[in-house]
């Protein structure tokens, strides 16, 4: 593969870096979910997220899936408990 062909390729942590002041959703573990603002992140992928709420699923009687939120404001999620984020802009 050419040099300027890979150049042109973006890293992960470009588009992490791309995705600042947007809103993303984070699955850490323990099977939790949370959306917010992604303000900053270290080399460590701790994460500072503003207007963060972290979701719950659930299955309804009709097995239908539901979700609730609760609201978190302003937190830090560090980044040795994340196993994704997804950096689509709408959810």
């Amino acid at each position: 593969m050419e040099r300027s062909h890979q150049q042109r390729h973006q890293r992960p942590i470009d588009y992490l870096r791309n995705s600042i002041n947007k809103i993303i959703l984070i699955k850490v573990k323990r099977n939790r979910l949370f959306r917010g603002k992604l303000g900053s992140f270290d080399d460590h992928l701790n994460l500072y997220l503003e207007g963060t709420s972290q979701i719950f699923e659930y299955q309804d009687d009709e097995g239908n899936i539901r979700e609730e939120h609760e609201d978190l404001g302003s937190i830090v999620l560090r980044g040795d408990n994340v196993i994704f984020v997804n950096l689509a802009d709408n959810f």
